[in-house]
Formats: structure tokens, sequence, C-alpha cells
């Protein structure tokens, strides 16, 4: 079976895999949970690892359209629409959606800055959390310590994505 064909059918799982999501979720008066399922990786034909990062869905033109109209993008370093040195993006399910979680950090100095991106590639929609050491912060202080950043919230991410967003930027696992 040859890469695309493992791609496409990558595909075909998670569209079925939604739809039997929103099937579900029609009959059911119950909430969905706001996190659920553990994080796939996104797959594209664009890298030749056939993974997605931050960097090849910049070169896309419906998630940097996204991106550029972004409230808080234009606080953002150079870097963070250059993709940055990043980890493949992911498929998470957000309130019963699935979003690409695209994560990346400042070349050479990953703990000063950190990007998270969540992205619908339905609707478009786009929210993300930029992280940045604090000036007074010390050089080894504990880049798994909240209390050692200042925190651009991009776009209007609800309290579940808030959620999702800071425990992925602190226990990345």
């Amino acid at each position: 079976m040859d890469h695309r064909s493992v791609v496409m059918m990558g595909f075909a799982l998670a569209c079925a895999a939604c739809s039997q999501q929103h099937e579900e979720g029609a009959t059911s008066a119950a909430p969905s949970p706001a996190v659920s399922s553990p994080p796939v990786l996104a797959t594209s034909a664009s890298s030749p690892s056939g993974l997605t990062y931050l960097y090849d869905l910049m070169q896309r033109p419906d998630f940097s359209t996204a991106f550029a109209a972004l409230y808080g993008a234009d606080q953002l370093p150079a870097w963070a629409s250059q993709g940055g040195v990043a980890t493949p993006a992911q498929q998470v399910t957000i309130n019963g959606h699935v979003q690409l979680l695209a994560t990346a950090c400042k070349p050479h100095d990953c703990p000063a800055e950190r990007i998270l991106i969540l992205y619908d590639e339905n609707t478009h929609a786009m929210s993300g959390l930029f992280a940045r050491r604090k000036a007074n912060a010390l050089n080894d202080a504990d880049s798994n310590d909240p209390a050692n950043d200042d925190f651009i919230w991009l776009g209007s991410p609800d309290d579940a994505s808030r959620q999702l967003l800071k425990q992925k930027l602190y226990s990345p696992h």
C-alpha cells in the first residue's frame, strides 16, 4: 500500500468517526465531554514524512488566511507565522468538534516563546495561545510553570479550548 493510500484511508476513517460523532450527538441530549479522545497525528502529502507541521499549515490558503485574521496575531513575533520549530499537528476533539492542534516554539530558544493553534478545518475557526517567558524569569526557570510565562490568547477560545491549550502547553504528552 503506497503512502497516499494510507493517508486517504486515514482521512476516510477520520471522516467516518467525525460523522458518527455528529450523528450520536444529534440523538443524545447529554452534553459531550469538553475534551475527549487521545490526539492523533495529522498527516499530509505535503511533508516528506507524511506529517503536518505548523509550517505546512501556514502554506495552506485557508489556514494562513484564518491566522492572518486571528485576533492577537499582530502581537506575535515573525517566527510564529513562519512555523518556528514545530512538532507534528494532532487531531483533538473539543466539545465534539475535531480540530487540528499545531504547536511550535521560537527557534534556538523554545522555553522563551511557544505557540499553540487550534484550527477547525470545516469551519475555518481558529484560536490559540502564545506564551512568552516573563522578562524577570530566570534563564533556568521551570518551563512547565505557568507563573513564569505571560500569555496572549489568540482569537476567542472557549473554556474547554483554553483548558486544552494550557494543558498541552504545560504537559505536552
